[in-house]
């Protein structure tokens, strides 16, 4: 998917890409969700940017003699040139359990380091490239850790959250209270414009706090869907669809289809169902995920289910012996 190819030259330094989870099968939070093949890249590729690369290692010392500047536009710096030395070394593992062991290795050795949050957050990208759904977790709970208003991160662990909760877990309640905060933060961040990373061209800094919000708003809505709140969950994948300089995101649009139709508002569904197949045409499974609902969509929409009479007063109404279903999401 091409959702921030406008926000990517953020990145630029790093180029750190990793592929946004797919979510399926009907147990997952949020509903069941088509996968996204297309979808090669997340917010990670618009992370917080670092200029180090472009940097002698007295630059670097100069910058780390001057003040702290406020989480969210501060550029990480090495203290030093063997400090710098091991963090190249430790960027460079391309597999995620060694990144994690060499970013392990880097957090001991320089406990202080400014560089251990950008490590991590690598390898958080790297086991979701994986589809690692728990280590990602586990690594983004770390970034965070160190560096709690770390924007992309806090957007990874709660969409991870949000979408792989299941209703059985014992800890549902703590894990969609996490995804919540996280989220919630993430965009009270990004409309601040303390998450814009230090640096950002004017032209790209609308981009990345877009899909910032976009995301964010994608989990809250997954949480509410999860919890049956479907019109909170309605009221916050509209926002999540909302922001104009973030690419158009097919599967918060069917996510929305699906949350409508879970309030017999089968017209709005299949309106949403075609923003989906509009904005997929770089991802044929959501695209065809979002073509099967139609035909339900429409259906109801042209013959909606009766509404139940009002009984008069003093009257009782027996309930009905089959209670009204819902159709599932295409399956895996």
């Amino acid at each position: 998917m091409k959702r921030i190819v406008a926000v990517l030259a953020v990145m630029a330094a790093w180029n750190l890409a990793f592929a946004q989870f797919p979510t399926t099968g009907g147990a997952s939070g949020g509903g069941p969700r088509p996968q996204d093949p297309a979808k090669g890249k997340t917010l990670n590729d618009v992370a917080n940017r670092n200029s180090l690369e472009s940097k002698t290692p007295q630059q670097q010392g100069t910058a780390a003699q001057q003040p702290a500047q406020p989480a969210g536009k501060h550029q990480p710096v090495a203290k030093t040139q063997e400090e710098f030395k091991a963090f190249q070394d430790a960027n460079a593992k391309p597999d995620a359990p060694s990144a994690e062991a060499a970013a392990d290795a880097f957090a001991q050795q320089y406990p202080q380091s400014e560089l251990r949050a950008v490590l991590y957050q690598r390898v958080m990208g790297l086991y979701q490239a994986a589809n690692n759904s728990d280590k990602t977790i586990e690594v983004g709970r770390k970034t965070l850790s160190i560096e709690p208003d770390n924007a992309p991160a806090l957007v990874t662990v709660a969409t991870f959250l949000a979408n792989r909760t299941r209703e059985t877990d014992l800890d549902k309640d703590e894990r969609f209270a996490e995804a919540k905060k996280n989220a919630t933060r993430a965009i009270e961040l990004a409309n601040s414009g303390e998450a814009v990373p230090a640096g950002t061209p004017p032209a790209q800094a609308g981009p990345y706090k877009d899909t910032l919000v976009s995301m964010a708003y994608s989990a809250l809505g997954a949480i509410d869907f999860n919890n049956k709140n479907y019109p909170s969950a309605e009221e916050n994948l509209r926002k999540s669809v909302e922001p104009s300089q973030a690419q158009p995101d097919p599967i918060s649009w069917y996510q929305l289809a699906l949350t409508l139709e879970r309030e017999t508002k089968f017209a709005d569904a299949l309106a949403a169902s075609q923003k989906c197949v509009e904005v997929a045409a770089n991802s044929p499974e959501v695209a065809n995920a979002c073509k099967g609902r139609q035909d339900y969509e429409k259906r109801m929409a042209n013959n909606p289910p009766a509404k139940p009479a009002t009984p008069a007063a003093g009257t009782t109404t027996a309930p009905a012996t089959t209670p009204a279903t819902t159709p599932q999401a295409q399956p895996k």
